[in-house]
Parts: C-alpha cells; structure tokens; sequence
C-alpha cells in the first residue's frame, strides 16, 4: 500500500467525520429554532389571553355604566331597556372573549406545530448528516480500491540477460 493510499483514506475519513459533524450542527441549529419559536407562540398565546381578560373588564365597565344610569334615572335595571341593553353588552363581550379565546387555542396549536415540524428538521438533518459519512466514505474506499490503491504492488524480478557487442572483433565472423 503506498503512502498515497494512506494520505487517500486518512482524507476520507477526515471528509466523514467533516459531514457528520455537519449533520450534527444542522440539528443543533433546529432544535434551537425549535426553542425560539416555542418561547414566541408562547407569548402570542399570553397576549391572545391578555386580550380576552381585557374585553371582560371593558364588557364590566359597559354593564356597570348602563346599570349606574339606569339605577340613577329611577328605572329597574333588570327590566326594559336597561336589561336590553346589559343583555347587547353582555352578548357583544362574550363573542369577543370567545375570539379571544379561539386565538389563545390557535397561537398554541401554531407554536406546537412550528415546534414539532422544527425537531423533525432536525432529527432528519442528523440522519442524513450520519448517512452522508457513512456513504460518502464508503464510495471513496471504492474509488481508491477499484484506483488499485489497496492492491500489492508489482513484485519486479530482475533478470538479467547477457548481450554481446556487436561490433567486436572476435565472434563468429
């Protein structure tokens, strides 16, 4: 084996461990996203919840006042148009708490998906970062066997073979 065969595979391992490594920093960048985009649904899904605690304090601040100027007019405020309007209050503050309801619900379901398919990415960038050495080196053995890199080189015998000089004076002539 010449020291070219050697240099050969020393290189192609150096080029697999290169691409493993590779795999394994692509990971590491994925799960890191992962984690980043976890933390930022984690925070929309507080602010959708904000929103809905701060639509029950304005439905509260709405019903409080029809009921002060109801009860301030000497009218019931549980009959007529007090209650009607209490009731349009209550009403319009409950749809609203529902969609911010639906938003907490959606921001979760966004930021777990976000942060599933993430790790996916990086548990396939680690798989083929792996596949990828074990190939690559496989194919650049090959290459340097099917070069005769790892084949005996060629045993020469010396023979040697005795001539005579053709412009001597003694000879057959």
């Amino acid at each position: 084996m010449s020291v070219w065969t050697i240099v050969a595979v020393a290189a192609s391992v150096g080029k697999a461990y290169a691409t493993y490594q590779s795999g394994m920093a692509q990971k590491a960048y994925y799960d890191s996203q992962a984690d980043i985009a976890k933390l930022q649904y984690k925070q929309k899904e507080i602010e959708a919840k904000e929103d809905g605690v701060k639509v029950l304090k304005e439905t509260n601040a709405a019903i409080s006042t029809i009921i002060a100027k109801a009860a301030s007019g000497g009218m019931l405020t549980n009959e007529g148009s007090a209650l009607l309007a209490t009731t349009l209050s209550l009403s319009s503050g409950v749809e609203d708490f529902n969609v911010a309801q639906i938003n907490q619900e959606l921001m979760q379901n966004l930021g777990i998906i976000e942060y599933t398919n993430l790790k996916n990415a990086g548990k396939f960038a680690k798989q083929a970062g792996i596949l990828g050495a074990i190939f690559g080196l496989g194919t650049d053995i090959g290459t340097i066997g099917s070069a005769g890199g790892f084949s005996k080189p060629p045993t020469t015998k010396t023979t040697t073979t005795s001539t005579t000089d053709i412009t001597s004076t003694e000879g057959s002539f």
